[in-house]
This record gives structure tokens, C-alpha cells and sequence, in this order.
């Protein structure tokens, strides 16, 4: 990890400041009662978890987000008195970084792993955790997937890797059904739609469920476009996506990326009934949305997100913005709420053994949750069984829930008048 990090409010943070608001330390909470009675040590235990993100690197503002749900969550748990089955034991975090690279992620799941992690939260890429989830298979150690969405990556028969959030497949096919549902209750057919994705695993896959999803719905896909994340400027690609003058025209992308589409679609003036974003890492960034006030208005996006309706949800909210100045974005969310998934394990298990936790794991019917979702269940295959996404729109500079209907707290505006030309 760099020196300095960045928190949501985008102002740097010392990393060594950071980490420590949140017990997120590689010395462990050994080291501090080293010379005290063994009674003593034992009654001071801490339950060592380690995290892979792109703490630096093309990623390294997302992970920032995802990172700082993860140290409220830490703060939380160890405030209220830690992992009660295990005498209160507090969680240490141990960090790892990827840089968004495979064969780094693999030595730092390696290195924590080696260094005691009981499991492992991350890493954010779909890329690098396909690699990953081979490491922490081979050592019998549970990881937990954080925003990584691409449908392979629990295929195999694999019994450590649990995902949350949604996978591929249901975040387009449920993204795609509440756009066209809308759009129906609007009078306006959607005919024609086109993609634009990164080119990884993670927006592959994205793009493959448009594309295949268009059978059963009946839309034609006018144009798909891979891109690199990467790229300085994507305006031939918008250009070609314009004069295929699509109805819709979905993103699934990363957070520079994502904003450098919105940004040449509006100067194209592109001509959609609306921009969707696909669990789009900008489009209902409270961030971005900030920043961008009248770019971003009336944006969709399909994602991981809060329940408004949840009383404790809202509370997350209200401590996130005390603890960081600013407004919790879905990856904090899920940052947040998966460590609070394996805090709940770790409570039943009532044990550091990789095995009793993975067995406890398997076993959660979380309903404690501030997601859009029932409770947190996963399946053989350690998919998230209830996982839904929701559909969002960015309204009057705030992202709200439109759908699904049970947790909506306003009415979508559709089509977009702007984005229509």
C-alpha cells in the first residue's frame, strides 16, 4: 500500500492514520500485550482477517470506498465488544495490496494467508480474483468476494470463495427487467440497445449477459464496444454508438472510465431515452454525482446498493458520514456488510479454524442486513441466494432507489429528456 490513500472525501489520508482508526494493522493486537500474564493475552485475543484491494494502481479510488466500509465495520464490531463467542476477541485487519495485478494479488493472499488471516476479504477486480480464489482453495481458507461480480468465479466446485452482492448474471438480467418494466409503465418501447464495457473479465462478462439477454427480451444490440479502461478518450466509440441510434445505451465500467463516457456522451449529444449504468462503479457515486451535478442527473444505475427503508441502514449512513465527511457509496456498502457477514460466522463457529469458519459461512441466514435484499444466504456454490440489485437514479443530486418497488423511495423519470436531445 502507498503512503497515503485517499478517502471518499477525496482528501489524502496517512495511511498509517487511516488504518489504525480501524484496528487495520499488520503488528496485531499481540504485540501490545506481549509482556502481560498469558491470562491476560488470552482475554485479549484478536481474530486476524486480511484484505486484497487496489489500494493503488487504475482501481485505487474504489478500493479507497470499499476500504472505508470495511474500517467502519471493524470500528463497530470491536467497539461493541468484538467477537463475543471468542472472549471479545477484537478483528485485526491485515492489508493487502493488489495494484489491480494478478500475479500480486496471488503473493499477498499468499502472504496473509502465512501470516495467520483466518480468511480474506476481496479483492475488488474479477480479473485478479479468478486467479486469487485458486490460493485461497488450496490453503482451506474462506474468501469473501467484495464486488467482484463475473459469473466464474464460484464455478468449479470450489468450497472457500462466498459471494454477497450479486453475480453477473443476475445484475444484468435484473438491471435489464427493471429498465424495460419501466419503460413499459412509461409508453416508450425500448427497441434498440447499445453496450459499452471494459474489456476484463468483469465487463466481458456484463457485456455477454446484454447480449444474450436480448433473445429473451427482444431487443436488438446495436452496437457492443470493449474498451480499455484505460483509454485517454472513447469519443470514436461514442460516435459509432450515436449513429446506431440505440434507445438505451448501457456502461459497465469503473469509476474514470465510466465518467469519461458520460462526459463525451452528453458533448455527442447522443440522443438516448437514457444512460444506464450496469454495476457501474460512477453512476451513483455520491462523488461523482457532486461534482458533476448537471451531468449526472437522472443517470441509472444498476447496483449493490442500501435499503432506505432500513432504520439501521440509515444509521450506517449517518456514522460513515461523521467518521468520513462524506456520503457512503455502494462499494463502502459492501465493504461494510460483508464484514458484518463474517463477524456473524465467526460468532457461530466460536473458533479461528479456517474450516469451522467456512462450515459456519456456508451456513449464514443473515437478515440483520441494510441491503435491497432478504436475508444473506448463500447456496452450494457459495452464490448469494436472495441477492438483488437495485435500480437507481441519480434525482435533485442524490442517488434514490426507483426499484424494486418494496424498497423505492421515489418514482423514476424516464425517459430522460436530456439524453433524448
Amino acid at each position: 500500500m502507498s503512503e497515503h490513500t485517499r478517502g471518499l472525501s477525496g482528501g489524502p489520508v496517512s495511511r498509517r492514520t487511516f488504518l489504525s482508526t480501524a484496528g487495520l494493522t499488520t503488528a496485531g493486537a499481540a504485540a501490545t500485550v506481549a509482556g502481560f500474564p498469558a491470562i491476560v493475552r488470552a482475554q485479549t485475543r484478536e481474530v486476524k482477517v486480511g484484505y486484497l484491494l487496489p489500494v493503488t494502481g487504475p482501481l485505487a479510488y474504489e478500493a479507497g470506498l470499499a476500504l472505508n466500509g470495511l474500517a467502519l465495520a471493524v470500528d463497530e464490531i470491536n467497539a461493541s465488544g468484538g467477537i463475543k463467542s471468542l472472549g471479545g476477541a477484537k478483528i485485526t485487519m491485515m492489508p493487502g495490496d493488489t495494484q489491480n495485478k494478478v500475479e500480486l494479488g496471488n503473493s499477498e493472499a499468499s502472504r496473509l494467508i502465512d501470516q495467520g488471516a483466518v480468511a480474506i476479504i476481496g479483492p475488488f477486480s474479477s480479473l485478479v480474483a479468478f486467479s486469487v480464489r485458486q490460493v485461497t482453495e488450496k490453503n482451506k481458507t474462506p474468501f469473501l468476494l467484495l464486488a467482484a461480480v463475473a459469473d466464474n468465479l464460484t464455478e468449479g466446485g470450489l468450497k472457500y470463495i462466498f459471494r454477497m452482492q450479486p453475480n453477473g448474471r443476475g445484475m444484468a438480467t435484473l438491471t435489464v427487467n427493471n429498465m424495460f418494466e419501466m419503460a413499459k409503465n412509461a409508453n416508450v418501447p425500448i427497441k434498440r440497445v447499445a453496450m459499452m464495457h471494459e474489456d476484463g473479465n468483469f465487463g466481458t462478462t456484463m457485456g455477454n449477459h446484454v447480449e444474450a439477454f436480448s433473445k429473451t427480451m427482444g431487443y436488438e444490440l446495436v452496437q457492443r464496444i470493449p474498451y480499455n479502461l484505460r483509454s485517454p478518450d472513447l469519443t470514436s466509440e461514442l460516435s459509432k454508438v450515436k449513429a446506431a441510434r440505440p434507445d438505451l445505451l448501457i456502461v459497465s465500467g469503473y469509476y474514470g472510465d465510466s465518467k469519461l463516457i458520460a462526459e463525451t456522451a452528453a458533448k455527442l449529444r447522443i440522443g438516448v431515452s437514457a444512460l444506464v449504468g450496469l454495476a457501474n462503479a460512477a453512476y451513483s457515486n455520491p462523488k461523482f454525482i457532486a461534482e458533476n451535478r448537471e451531468l449526472t442527473e437522472h443517470l441509472f444505475d444498476g447496483n449493490y446498493w442500501y435499503n432506505p427503508q432500513s432504520a439501521r441502514a440509515r444509521a450506517v449512513f449517518a456514522a460513515y458520514q461523521k467518521k468520513f465527511g462524506s456520503t457512503m457509496a455502494n462499494h463502502g456498502v459492501q465493504g461494510y456488510q460483508v464484514t458484518f457477514v463474517l463477524k456473524d460466522a465467526l460468532e457461530r463457529a466460536a473458533s479461528t479454524d479456517r474450516d469451522k469458519i467456512r462450515d459456519a459461512i456456508a451456513k449464514t441466514n443473515l437478515s440483520d442486513q441494510i441491503l435491497t435484499q432478504d436475508a444473506i444466504r448463500f447456496d452450494d456454490s457459495g452464490e448469494g441466494i436472495n441477492a438483488t440489485p437495485a435500480l437507481i437514479q441519480v434525482q435533485n443530486g442524490k442517488p434514490v432507489v426507483v426499484g424494486p418497488a418494496r424498497f423505492a423511495e421515489a418514482k423514476p423519470v424516464f425517459p430522460v429528456p436530456k439524453w433524448k436531445g
